[in-house]
């Protein structure tokens, strides 16, 4: 039970990297235009970049993790992460940034996507949500402390620092994986098992595209990510373009804000022994689409930059909720095939963040509102996708019941 406590961790390590690659950058937006010699939009596509990255990354990472192992894909994801983070600590070249940042996402996508596949090998359905808000609850951590660490390095080490502690966490967690995560494919540790063929992967493919449960959850996940990677993406903009923040003041709203998932993290597990899996979704759903639209009434008024931080945590809350939910709810339809189902969960959600916040990073506009319009739109079809999986477990326990 200890050895799973720290697998665990190690795991959510790993998810920690994704935040910290995100948001440990953020303050420094401002100086990397300069020193790149452009403006913010065109440092901000490195993040519309590196979600590309890695929502193309899981589609390789999945599957294979299913036919060779968990273990030696998270090698290999490892070092091309480092490798990532290194090239960008040299250069000053803006599309060696974006490349680099393709490549250092493509290589940490290896450890969400495979991350989630070794949870559902180890738990059952419902521990494995538990599982999922604890590691939020440890990775929630980053978002937190990242803007602020940030700041830091980049008052007294500049820039490209970050990139340099992102390497240094990369090997130290590529040292952890060696020494203490188990191989849980059943394909590789027992060999009397048949490894997928190139067929075997497809039927895989069309078996989870074809589970509605799959599908659903999946959507409601995807723009939950959206909508929270949107905001991390605008927050720059928001509060020290718009509302003249400094960056320290900038890094301490910014954390405020991100307490709210791991007080989402921290809630989930109790509300589920009280509130059905389907019905807490549902009902986030619906916080989610309420929050959004009394943000735009706000933000519309110029009403309060305090209101707004409110709003912005609220979402955060009810996003927070979410996650740990539909990632449960996607992959533990399937016994066989893990890695390829947490596959497309990622590759579903990165490819939506990767749309709709490059999409707003083109309009180049002079206010907040289409990113609080946006986010509010896709509250609405979360809110539907949301009914569709309420919806169902009613009928299935009423045909249960009869």
């Amino acid at each position: 039970m200890k050895k799973l406590g720290i697998v665990v961790f190690i795991l959510a390590l790993l998810n920690t990297l994704e935040s910290l690659s995100i948001d440990l950058y953020l303050p420094a937006f401002p100086s990397m235009a300069e020193i790149f010699k452009t403006d913010i939009g065109h440092i901000q596509i490195s993040i519309s970049v590196f979600f590309a990255g890695f929502a193309f990354g899981q589609l390789l990472w999945g599957p294979l993790s299913d036919k060779t192992g968990r273990k030696p894909m998270l090698y290999c994801g490892l070092l091309l992460f480092i490798i990532g983070a290194t090239a960008i600590y040299f250069t000053s070249d803006i599309y060696v940034l974006w490349a680099m940042r393709f490549l250092q996402a493509f290589g940490g996508s290896a450890g969400i996507v495979i991350g989630r596949a070794i949870i559902i090998d180890l738990y059952d359905k419902q521990k494995s949500v538990t599982i999922f808000a604890q590691q939020s609850q440890i990775s929630g951590i980053a978002p937190i402390v990242a803007p602020l660490l940030g700041s830091v390095f980049l008052k007294y080490w500049g820039w490209n620092s970050s990139f340099a502690f992102l390497c240094i966490m990369g090997l130290i967690t590529f040292f952890m994986v060696y020494k203490y995560v188990p191989e849980t494919n059943t394909r590789i540790s027992q060999p009397d098992h048949d490894l997928p063929d190139e067929k075997g992967l497809k039927e895989q493919l069309k078996m989870i595209i074809s589970n509605k449960e799959f599908i659903n959850s999946t959507m409601v996940g995807s723009i939950a990510f959206a909508s929270l990677i949107i905001y991390i993406s605008n927050a720059p903009f928001l509060f020290m373009e718009l509302h003249r923040f400094s960056s320290e003041t900038f890094s301490f709203i910014f954390a405020f804000n991100s307490l709210a998932l791991i007080t989402a993290a921290y809630i989930t597990p109790r509300l589920i022994k009280r509130i059905s899996n389907s019905d807490l979704l549902f009902g986030a759903t619906l916080m989610l689409l309420l929050v959004c639209s009394l943000h735009i009434l706000i933000a519309a008024g110029s009403l309060s930059v305090a209101l707004e931080i409110a709003m912005l945590y609220l979402s955060l809350l009810a996003i927070g909720i979410l996650f740990p939910i539909t990632s449960a709810h996607a992959l533990s339809p399937f016994k066989e095939g893990r890695g390829t189902a947490a596959a497309l969960l990622g590759f579903m959600q990165l490819m939506v963040t990767f749309l709709i916040s490059g999409l707003l990073g083109l309009l180049e506009a002079d206010s907040i509102m289409p990113m609080v319009v946006t986010r509010t739109g896709m509250a609405l079809v979360a809110v539907w996708f949301g009914y569709q999986i309420f919806k169902s477990k009613k009928t299935s326990v009423q045909q249960s019941v009869a």
